[in-house]
């Protein structure tokens, strides 16, 4: 975002699993001015859950959003848990 204003902009990332979906994570990133040069934001560092029941493909759909509800970026990606790569 550039050349504009942005209040409240959030990192927003919805996990789903066989189209349920089992977590939600809002990360807040800020408001900001018009600015020239890029900010990097970081997120919290989140651990994979362990066990078997856990393991399997999610799909996760990640998106940059603020208070006006716009919707900057949006992306979509998968996450598989494995006990073993050579699966």
């Amino acid at each position: 975002v550039n050349r504009d204003i942005v209040s409240g902009l959030k990192y927003v990332h919805l996990t789903y699993r066989k189209g349920i979906r089992v977590d939600k994570a809002v990360y807040m990133v800020g408001s900001y001015g018009p600015r020239v040069e890029e900010h990097e934001f970081m997120t919290p560092v989140e651990e994979a859950p362990k066990g078997m029941i856990v393991r399997g493909s999610y799909h996760i759909k990640s998106h940059f959003t603020d208070d006006d509800k716009t919707d900057h970026l949006s992306w979509e990606w998968n996450l598989g848990i494995k006990k073993d790569w050579d699966e």
